[in-house]
């Protein structure tokens, strides 16, 4: 899998589920989309966690102390107050300020689902069932009927 696709807590050595499918696949969905990649996670032409984190923090806000306290490799990038102390500035973007394809009730969605997908613990992500029956995909069934 390529490295744009990881998930969080691969990135920090936590151990993993089949959350990391689920954020894949909101990755996926969004460059299909967008017709970008959501993570660059790059510096210098090589993949670079530090800055894949930095863009994770820009786009869903600073993990939960619950989620910092899983790995070792944690404080390498926050303080023990959740804080980056990171070398590469948090860059100043969205969800809403990259998403540029949907206007109106399908950007609501469309972002809704994916706020539903980026999130820090794994726990809080819907499963592949739930997310099938979203309001984003559901919506060309139930406007059809």
């Amino acid at each position: 899998m390529p490295g744009v696709y990881r998930a969080p807590e691969v990135i920090l050595d936590m151990d993993w589920d089949c959350k990391v499918d689920i954020w894949s696949t909101g990755t996926t969905i969004w460059d299909l989309v967008q017709d970008s990649h959501l993570f660059f996670a790059k510096r210098e032409g090589k993949l670079y966690d530090e800055q894949h984190l930095a863009e994770m923090v820009s786009l869903m806000g600073p993990p939960p102390p619950e989620f910092l306290r899983r790995s070792k490799r944690s404080g390498q990038f926050w303080d023990e107050q959740g804080n980056w102390k990171g070398s590469i500035p948090i860059p100043e973007q969205s969800l809403e300020m990259r998403e540029q394809q949907f206007s109106g009730i399908d950007r609501k969605l469309f972002l809704n689902f994916l706020q539903r997908i980026f999130r820090w613990l794994p726990e809080e992500r819907p499963t592949a069932l739930e997310l099938v029956y979203d309001d984003f995909l559901m919506q060309p069934i139930i406007s059809d009927a």
